[in-house]
């Protein structure tokens, strides 16, 4: 009966091994998409947040020199190279907003992105008119009136976009913090079970040498 105790507990030792490489095994993929989940949400935050909004501080610039050169224009009455000015600002604004459009908009983010398309385009409007208008000093007041509002329009849109960043970047960190938790729960999880398992598979050798010394041996044969 020696071979079949022995047998019993290689199986049983066995079965405990092949736990062990399961939750190896396991671990090991849990581990691969806890990584993969990290580099994602790092990737996020550098490229659908931090340079949003450096976007976003460009366009502030860009939208304050823009009020500058036409509140320089009313104030002293020098039209001079305003237009190719604005034309420059009005293209560096362009592609600023070509390539924020790229980046992964959230719902409220697309809606306030919108919203600062078209005020950016009404903007452009009112100042081609407002260059093309030759007009009372009256009518050239309220030109640059509506032009006004339309500026602090677009820097409410602004600040409402940077806004979302600020919260998206928590919700990004405070994911990551979940996962990188989730995954030393689960290693400090795997430690106990291996250690537990290889506490098991050492009793039962040594409860398979004990019992293997028990069983009569044939006296040997003159």
């Amino acid at each position: 009966m020696k071979w079949a105790y022995s047998i019993k507990q290689k199986t049983k030792a066995a079965f405990l091994i092949a736990i062990v490489l399961g939750l190896v095994l396991s671990k090991n993929l849990l581990d691969s998409n806890n990584v993969n989940q990290l580099g994602s949400s790092f990737s996020a935050v550098y490229e659908d947040r931090l340079l949003v909004e450096s976007y976003i501080y460009q366009l502030s610039g860009h939208l304050y020199q823009k009020k500058m050169l036409v509140d320089n224009c009313y104030y002293t009455d020098n039209a001079a190279s305003l237009q190719d000015q604005l034309l420059a600002k009005n293209t560096a604004i362009a592609t600023l907003l070509q390539t924020y459009e790229t980046t992964d908009l959230t719902e409220a983010e697309a809606k306030y992105f919108g919203a600062l398309k078209q005020t950016m385009d009404k903007i452009r409007n009112l100042e081609n008119q407002y260059l093309a208008r030759q007009g009372t000093g009256q009518e050239m007041a309220q030109a640059k009136a509506l032009m006004d509002a339309q500026y602090s329009l677009a820097a409410s849109h602004l600040n409402q976009l940077s806004g979302i960043q600020v919260e998206e970047g928590k919700r990004l960190n405070e994911k990551s913090k979940k996962i990188i938790a989730g995954s030393t729960i689960l290693t400090n999880f795997e430690l106990v079970v291996v250690v537990g398992l290889g506490i098991m598979i050492q009793m039962l050798i040594l409860a398979s040498k004990s019992k293997l010394s028990k069983f009569p041996q044939k006296p040997m044969l003159n």
